[in-house]
């Protein structure tokens, strides 16, 4: 069990982010364990191919089932909506002392497998962390950045609604939902399945990331280098790999099939671009069938940023659910 305590001052420093880098790390880690992840098993299938042309010994090596996977390779982003080239240039000035000890702790750890190969990179640490950054940005760029406008929409979406959690109900709301293994009381944030020491976070506050490839798992970076970070399964993040639902053919006769197949697409929320992209559909016909749902009271939208998601109302719901009875 570790416990993390929190000040008031921390409790005002709570922040969201999403990260291109973490996304990847951990896509690559589900594609070389994915027999203990079945969630994402039609993922794999589907980038096979990709992945087939990818070198990634270096990023399996140093992720072990079980075990520590050096920190250098995922640091906690520094904006709410980091940028990859942004993430990737900070892993590749990593100082190269930090370099030898985070991978010598990955190597020592719980009998890593991947210790050979760790032993190799040791001997030339500057070309370990290139040839590490190259793998990352190998398989952002085969398995990941296709897709990314449609995994920044769940995360998005999470990070909305986990917001609204914490301004309804505090911490407490917010923690006790978060993850299976995560418990607030009083002031303590309880990790039950963690194995890191006890942590005061003294007013640095905390850094929360989604993650549609973290499931079923919780990551906890609690290096003093960073703001302590919290990586957990975002929401909705199954719905990714599987076909959207197609309307019930009585919405389809009623709306038209293309504005009720937009309707049934709108959860999670999305924009007008994602759905465009996900349908194949030009831009103005989508927002044009967006519009009326909006007029119709069927759906609502909120921007975030430069982006407008539009969500699925109750009235939606209903309209959807009278269709299926």
């Amino acid at each position: 069990m570790t416990v993390l305590r929190f000040t008031q001052g921390d409790a005002l420093r709570c922040r969201f982010g999403a990260s291109p880098l973490w996304e990847t790390m951990s896509a690559v880690r589900v594609l070389h364990g994915v027999r203990h992840r079945g969630l994402y098993v039609p993922w794999v299938a589907a980038k096979a191919e990709a992945a087939a042309g990818l070198e990634l010994r270096g990023l399996k090596a140093v992720q072990p089932r079980v075990g520590f996977t050096p920190d250098f390779l995922t640091p906690p982003p520094k904006a709410s909506r980091a940028r990859f080239a942004t993430e990737i240039a900070r892993v590749r000035s990593t100082p190269l002392e930090r370099v030898r000890s985070e991978l010598t702790r990955s190597r020592d750890e719980l009998g890593n497998p991947g210790a050979p190969e760790i032993d190799r990179m040791l001997k030339d640490l500057a070309g370990a962390r290139e040839r590490l950054a190259d793998e990352i940005e190998s398989a952002w760029e085969a398995l990941v950045r296709p897709d990314w406008q449609l995994i920044s929409r769940v995360l998005d979406d999470d990070i909305a609604y986990r917001g609204q959690q914490l301004t309804d109900g505090g911490l407490a709301a917010l923690f006790d939902d978060l993850h299976p293994t995560l418990a607030w009381e009083d002031d303590r944030l309880i990790a039950t399945r963690y194995r890191e020491p006890d942590h005061e976070l003294t007013g640095q506050g905390i850094l929360l990331v989604p993650g549609v490839f973290a499931w079923p798992h919780l990551v906890m970076v609690l290096d003093p280098s960073y703001q302590p970070t919290v990586v957990y399964p975002a929401r909705a993040a199954a719905r990714l790999w599987s076909d959207a639902p197609a309307p019930p053919d009585p919405l389809a006769r009623l709306l038209g099939r293309t504005r009720a197949t937009l309707l049934v697409a709108l959860d999670p929320p999305a924009t007008t671009s994602a759905l465009s992209k996900q349908y194949g559909l030009a831009l103005a016909t989508v927002a044009e069938h967006l519009a009326a749902l909006y007029d119709a009271g069927l759906a609502t939208r909120r921007r975030t940023g430069h982006q407008v998601h539009y969500r699925r109302t109750e009235v939606g719901q209903a309209v959807i659910d009278a269709s299926v009875g």
